[in-house]
């Protein structure tokens, strides 16, 4: 790691929580982590859509802690806090990590939740592909982003793989203590599309782009309408729109949610709101999207991350 980079973490400003703690002294910010980047998991994963995968499966690199700390998360294992179990991994270290994936089949590397790790996670890709790799790589984000964050990434990364989670401030507010995150992302997501530019696909896998993603949550149907109007009004079928409905109800991490909302999200999101959705999409003239089939919300497809 460079001085420049060692910076990056001794004045934190990497993510848009600004917290300016010294990392590298050990002092923590909201992502729950110092300095050094921490690996939960690596492995073959066959969750993610099908263009990035295809008949192999992704070499998912999956980071402990997370800016965002939605109080919903799936992966709260891991996301809170770092675990016994975490690998703290240099640059040189990861870039390994990449290449064996890539010499097990993988299709891509997807980097999950990275970005609090962001100047060690650039500097092993960019080990990584002097040393050979032809993997495209994954950005796999919460879209909670900071563009000057993003900006480390610059032709490094092939293939964004970005939420937007949330339109409405105050539900943002309530579920991740981000009222600004709508206002946030879509300045990221412009500068994520600046870097990728339309998506581009090669023997049916998506080789450059984007593919952004959206939870439904259970009761919040006029959010979701409000980010697919906006994807497609901004992006058109430039991109991928991924509908989610595998919302699978957790341990909520957040008991003073008004009742209304601590209601909805204590069951699995209605099939029908989810159809009445992709109907909205499918009316939009939305054609490059993805969506998943009744079922999908089970805890079976959250690695687990405790073996």
């Amino acid at each position: 790691m460079n001085d420049f980079y060692d910076k990056l973490y001794s004045d934190c400003t990497l993510c848009p929580r600004q917290c300016r703690v010294d990392r590298t002294t050990g002092q923590l910010g909201v992502c729950g982590c110092g300095a050094s980047a921490i690996v939960n998991l690596t492995m073959l994963h066959r969750g993610e859509e099908p263009i990035l995968g295809g008949d192999k499966a992704c070499g998912a690199v999956f980071f402990e802690g997370c800016q965002l700390r939605c109080v919903f998360c799936q992966n709260h294992d891991i996301s809170r806090r770092p675990t016994s179990k975490g690998m703290s991994l240099n640059s040189d270290e990861l870039a390994s990590k990449y290449i064996e994936l890539e010499a097990q089949g993988a299709s891509c590397i997807d980097l999950v939740t990275p970005m609090h790790f962001a100047p060690t996670v650039a500097q092993s890709i960019r080990i990584a592909k002097n040393k050979g790799i032809k993997l495209p790589f994954v950005l796999n984000v919460g879209g909670y982003e900071s563009v000057s964050t993003l900006q480390l990434f610059d032709g490094l990364i092939d293939i964004y793989l970005p939420d937007l989670k949330f339109y409405s401030s105050e539900v943002s507010s309530l579920l991740s203590s981000a009222p600004d995150y709508f206002e946030v992302a879509t300045k990221a997501f412009a500068e994520m599309y600046r870097q990728v530019g339309p998506a581009s696909l090669k023997d049916g896998l998506l080789t450059k782009g984007m593919i952004v993603r959206h939870l439904m949550l259970p009761g919040l149907a006029f959010d979701s309408k409000h980010i697919c109007q906006y994807l497609t009004d901004t992006y058109g079928n430039n991109i991928y729109i991924s509908l989610m409905n595998q919302y699978t109800p957790m341990p909520l991490l957040n008991n003073s949610l008004p009742a209304k909302l601590k209601e909805s999200l204590s069951h699995k999101l209605n099939p029908r709101a989810y159809d009445i959705l992709i109907d909205f999409l499918c009316d939009m003239g939305q054609t490059n999207a993805f969506v998943q089939e009744e079922g999908s919300d089970t805890s079976d497809l959250i690695p687990n991350f405790n073996k």
